[in-house]
């Protein structure tokens, strides 16, 4: 008995070392990255919600597919029987309708397709801008500029299946700190907008 508790006792100071060492390993690595997640589960400055909403749906995402980007975007597909003008008529008609503006448009394949003369897989880029809520947010970081317009790209997979993809606006309202409740309550009515454009304009509904 004696022996088999030593054994145990040298397992777990081996496992301390381990962690020890890939412990200082990362703080060194990673400029203090190890005392910066101890400190924020001591003290904690992020969105309650930031674990559930944002970080454990993006790692999934990341290490399913290796792709950041997927990670980073929400994604409807376009029904079969929507012609891609009827996708484009719906959004611009819900985005009218929610009040949001409309502030312009980039035929990427068209424009691809004019340089080189060979055709392309479709993709559009669809720009929304609410100006008041854009000012509010950018006084609150000017970091939220870099968010600004919001875009939805129509695009043609390999495939040929048609996608609605935008950025996950999770990562911006839950993210972070807690948004101040007049701002968060503007980005979460431009989400909301956002995606009744997404999904409308991948059935055609308006």
């Amino acid at each position: 008995m004696g022996g088999i508790i030593s054994l145990v006792k040298w397992v777990l100071m081996i496992i301390g070392a381990i962690a020890v060492y890939y412990g200082i390993s990362l703080q060194m690595k990673y400029d203090g990255v190890t005392g910066k997640i101890i400190s924020e589960m001591v003290s904690p400055k992020l969105h309650p919600d930031s674990m559930s909403k944002v970080y454990m749906p993006m790692a999934n995402t990341l290490l399913d597919t290796g792709d950041i980007t997927m990670a980073s975007i929400v994604r409807v597909k376009v029904a079969d029987d929507v012609s891609n003008g009827d996708v484009e008529e719906a959004m611009e008609s819900i985005a009218t309708a929610e009040g949001i503006r409309s502030v312009g448009m980039l035929p990427l394949s068209e424009m691809v397709e004019l340089q080189t003369g060979e055709k392309q897989r479709f993709l559009k880029i669809y720009q929304y801008c609410s100006p008041r809520t854009a000012m509010t947010m950018v006084d609150h970081s000017d970091a939220f500029s870099a968010y600004l317009p919001c875009r939805l790209a129509l695009i043609e997979d390999q495939e040929g299946q048609r996608w609605l993809y935008t950025l996950d606006m999770n990562a911006m309202i839950y993210g972070g700190a807690p948004l101040p409740d007049y701002l968060l309550e503007k980005a979460l009515r431009v989400q909301e907008v956002i995606t009744a454009i997404q999904n409308g304009g991948a059935e055609g509904d308006f």
